[in-house]
């Protein structure tokens, strides 16, 4: 019986440092991207402060962008990210989205996310009413992050003269892990290898 109970407890302690040691490696050695973010809901009752964040490029207009065109939810996609020569190469942005993981370019990366939901209207707030365009919401598994006490509303409500982004590594298989929150492209929280 010991050894049962044994051979459990080391299968659950070898699978928790292998994903401890999935998620160094990435931020260790993947792509450094800066990702424009809007911040919200910053408590939970269970888990102490966090900021649930909400990033430009999940929310992706199909017409604007290369790549495949039909998608479901739940469906896993491949979002190459270049710099945004509008926001003077600060942020990136999603130039494409698809079903298999492509080649990026020099300067590019790819993100792996999933389809949360996908739809035919969105709301333009410039014309302040719905407009038709196919669209997918993706989750890439860095929308929470865990701040300390007592601070996560200065990340959810900045004052005006501060911008919140988040800087991500992304490896070559496409997986993303935060880096560090920067308010005005200064880092605020930093996170750092174990």
């Amino acid at each position: 019986m010991n050894r049962r109970l044994f051979v459990v407890v080391l299968v659950q302690t070898l699978i928790l440092l292998a994903m401890i040691g999935m998620r160094q490696w990435t931020l260790a050695t993947g792509i450094p991207v800066i990702l424009e973010t809007q911040p919200i809901d910053p408590r939970s009752l269970f888990s102490g402060d966090y900021v649930r964040l909400n990033y430009k490029v999940s929310d992706l207009r199909l017409e604007e962008l290369a790549g495949d065109r039909l998608f479901k939810r739940h469906d896993t996609v491949f979002v190459v990210l270049a710099p945004d020569g509008e926001s003077g190469g600060e942020y990136w942005k999603a130039v494409s989205v698809h079903r298999d993981r492509p080649h990026p370019g020099d300067g590019q990366a790819v993100i792996k996310g999933s389809v949360e939901y996908t739809g035919d209207t969105m709301w333009d707030a410039a014309r302040n009413k719905a407009v038709e365009v196919k669209h997918l919401h993706v989750r890439y598994g860095i929308e929470d992050y865990f701040v300390q006490e007592g601070t996560g509303r200065e990340l959810e409500r900045p004052r005006q003269d501060e911008k919140v982004s988040i800087e991500v590594a992304v490896d070559r298989f496409g997986n993303a892990g935060i880096k560090a929150v920067l308010v005005n492209g200064r880092p605020k929280f930093i996170e750092t290898l174990l």
